[in-house]
């Protein structure tokens, strides 16, 4: 078959773009299949270490803006698959070719639908025609967890024979750093715990604070350390710490070997979002031996298993009480991170691009063969 890959959109690393890699790192060879990587200057820097049959070619964009990709998505791309006989697409989002039929798309989770405060209202009515459209023009929709299923039939209406799920996989930290942004120079902040994620509403940055001010005059020595983009979301929400400015560290948006060495070197990653589809961190965490503590929501109770300590999501006390169990209890600390190795077996790149690459072959015809 003659497959193309969708990497127009994106422009720097984050949880669809690992969710991309990995399972192209971990495609199955098959030299009857050609596989092109559409990319744009950026998204090519992170598209390394592929198989040698998954070729990249880059568009070199002179102003690489969010209109200028979305106009070459919906029109150049579809025209160069036309003319050039590609028998399927794959887009590791929503973000896709609106009037390109052949194509296999993802919805990671359905918080663009249903939760109020995620996007502006241009940004709702943005992401409802992407929806028309995916379901319009799609062979199938791909999500990342039963959850994610669930949430896609019951808020959105998709048919759950249109669903397939396909997980995230464990990170492979031997096989060197897939992002162009490494550091591997770690920072030493003494003992601290970590969250790791961007600071809309639905990751809850807010409450975590809180806990932290409830938790702090009890464990003096303990420092917390945010990473993410300081965006003007996180600027917010850094004007509301007051006197803890030397205890909360907002370390802005960092490498992948940088994030891999805050997470192995926290105390605990604490996870404290109100809605997410998979959320890749657990896994991280599971592989980096570190302990976890974990919203007590439906998707990650599905990832994290029996590996981490959940609390109410909507009470800091509760989340400053786990964090104190823990830190208090070496023997717990130890137990989470066995469970931690155990479950992270559970997601393999290996199946699921092998998953991925069954799917678009059977849609196959004696025409691609």
């Amino acid at each position: 078959m003659k497959i193309a890959i969708n990497a127009i959109p994106y422009v720097r690393w984050s949880g669809i773009e690992t969710f991309l890699h990995g399972l192209l790192a971990a495609w199955p060879i098959n030299s009857r299949d050609e596989i092109v990587i559409f990319a744009n200057q950026e998204s090519a820097k992170f598209l390394q270490n592929l198989p040698d049959n998954i070729k990249v070619r880059t568009h070199n964009f002179k102003n690489l803006n969010r209109a200028r990709l979305f106009i070459y998505q919906q029109i150049n791309l579809p025209l160069i698959l036309w003319r050039q006989g590609f028998d399927i697409l794959f887009c590791a989002s929503l973000l896709a070719p609106w009037i390109y039929f052949k194509k296999i798309i993802t919805i990671h989770d359905a918080a663009p639908f249903v939760l109020k405060e995620e996007n502006s209202a241009l940004g709702k009515i943005f992401w409802r025609i992407n929806l028309l459209f995916a379901r319009l023009t799609s062979l199938k929709i791909i999500t990342v967890s039963k959850f994610s299923r669930d949430e896609l039939i019951k808020y959105l209406g998709i048919k759950e024979k249109n669903l397939e799920i396909i997980y995230n996989g464990s990170p492979n930290y031997q096989s060197g750093d897939a992002s162009p942004e490494s550091n591997d120079s770690p920072i030493n902040y003494g003992d601290y715990i970590i969250a790791v994620g961007n600071a809309r509403p639905r990751k809850n940055l807010s409450q975590l604070i809180k806990a932290f001010e409830i938790l702090s005059p009890q464990v003096p020595g303990l420092k917390l350390v945010i990473v993410g983009k300081n965006d003007w979301r996180m600027q917010e929400i850094m004007t509301t710490v007051h006197g803890l400015e030397e205890k909360i560290i907002f370390s802005g948006f960092v490498g992948e070997i940088e994030k891999q060495n805050l997470i192995k070197n926290a105390e605990a990653l604490i996870f404290p979002s109100l809605y997410e589809g998979f959320g890749l961190p657990i896994v991280e965490a599971n592989i980096l031996e570190t302990p976890l503590i974990c919203s007590d929501i439906p998707s990650f109770h599905e990832v994290a298993g029996e590996s981490a300590l959940f609390f109410n999501p909507l009470d800091a006390s509760s989340l400053a009480a786990k964090i104190q169990e823990l830190i208090a209890n070496p023997e717990l600390k130890k137990t989470l991170v066995a469970r931690g190795q155990i479950n992270a077996k559970r997601f393999n790149w290996s199946e699921s691009a092998q998953k991925l690459s069954e799917l678009i072959h059977s849609y196959e015809t004696p025409a691609n063969k």
